[in-house]
């Protein structure tokens, strides 16, 4: 049997030969630069905590078969602190996936000191797992909405994805479908490019979101918490994120005073994917406007983000639809009232808080 322990930094080179094994279509430039990443991420992040460490299976040989990355952050619950594990990589050697690794250490994730354990993205076979140890899925928070921008484009960008038709069918096809998606646009619902002259925008810092999140957080019982240095950290290391396209931060104005703001990853032609839309009491819809516009300018075929529970009906008012993706987000807890609020969607935990972006 393997022995599961603590995850320290002389297991960098052997965690970043497990990730080559599980993901080859994944590999990095170089190993080196993986083990830099990883040292990055879980020895170098501003929250990090020797209390809540990532988790390593070792065999008996001393060779690494599984791993579970995991990022401490803080939160708070109606003013009183929350203490939360983020899971932000699981993997275990294929040679090991009939054994009781990836539960032993998915036991051991979840018996820490934390108030919260969360991990987001998980698929079928993870949540399964995580229920049996005393774990729970959200299925609000496991919910994605979608809207599509040039829906010709997108239908084209989901058959490419799937290979359902010939490559040589599929680009005969783009002329008319662009000409469809310019008709489209000219809809009463897609008029993407209809100014509110009202409203201005600006380029979204650090600093500019830490001093209006008491404005935009107010109204969530569970709610981040973040200062300077962390909040810096964290949008910039977003901002390396390149995989889903460019990230573009912007916050939103009218004469008097900042509305909210919005960061996504400009993805021109394809899918461009939310990771925060935040929004002070009444604002939410125009936010989400200025969001589907400024991706329409940028050639998006379409936006996809996270729910918000709380903004059902804006939502749904834009001609946004919901659906489940493979993935689920999994919580834990010891505290009952920090269930419920995740239960009952009277949290804020947009892709900013989990570890979606994070993914190796």
């Amino acid at each position: 049997m393997d022995t599961i322990r603590v995850f320290t930094e002389d297991d960098v080179p052997g965690a970043a030969a497990l990730f080559a094994r599980v993901y080859p279509e994944h590999r990095w430039s170089s190993q080196a630069a993986c083990e830099s990443y990883l040292r990055e991420m879980l020895f170098d992040n501003p929250w990090r905590d020797p209390e809540v460490p990532s988790w390593v299976a070792e065999e008996e040989d001393g060779r690494i078969s599984g791993f579970y990355a995991v990022m401490p952050r803080r939160m708070s619950l109606r003013g009183r602190p929350v203490r939360v594990a983020v899971g932000c990589q699981f993997m275990v050697d294929p040679h090991k996936r009939d054994s009781i690794t990836a539960l032993q250490l998915a036991k051991a994730f979840v018996s820490g000191p934390q108030d919260l354990t969360l991990a987001d993205g998980a698929n079928d076979l993870s949540r399964q797992m995580w229920m049996g140890i005393g774990g729970t899925a959200s299925p609000l928070y496991s919910l994605h909405w979608t809207r599509p921008l040039r829906p010709a484009r997108y239908m084209a960008s989901l058959v490419d994805e799937r290979a359902m038709l010939p490559p040589a069918l599929t680009f005969a096809a783009r002329p008319l479908g662009a000409l469809a998606d310019a008709l489209v646009t000219r809809l009463r619902p897609n008029r993407f490019l209809r100014e509110q002259t009202e409203l201005a925008e600006d380029a979204l810092d650090p600093a500019m979101m830490l001093a209006h999140l008491p404005d935009v957080l107010r109204g969530s019982a569970l709610q981040p918490v973040y200062d300077a240095r962390s909040l810096a950290w964290l949008l910039e290391q977003t901002a390396c994120k390149t995989r889903h396209g460019r990230l573009r931060a912007r916050a939103v104005r009218d004469r008097e005073r900042l509305l909210g703001w919005y960061l996504y990853y400009v993805q021109p032609g394809g899918v461009s994917e939310v990771v925060q839309i935040a929004a002070c009491d009444g604002s939410f819809d125009r936010v989400l406007q200025r969001l589907l516009a400024d991706a329409w300018r940028h050639g998006a075929a379409a936006v996809r983000g996270r729910l918000d529970p709380r903004f059902v009906k804006e939502l749904s008012d834009r001609h946004c639809w919901l659906r489940t993706d493979g993935t689920w987000t999994l919580v834990h807890s010891r505290h009952a009232d920090v269930i419920a609020a995740i239960q009952q969607g009277d949290a804020f935990l947009s892709r900013l808080e989990g570890g979606w972006w994070l993914h190796f």
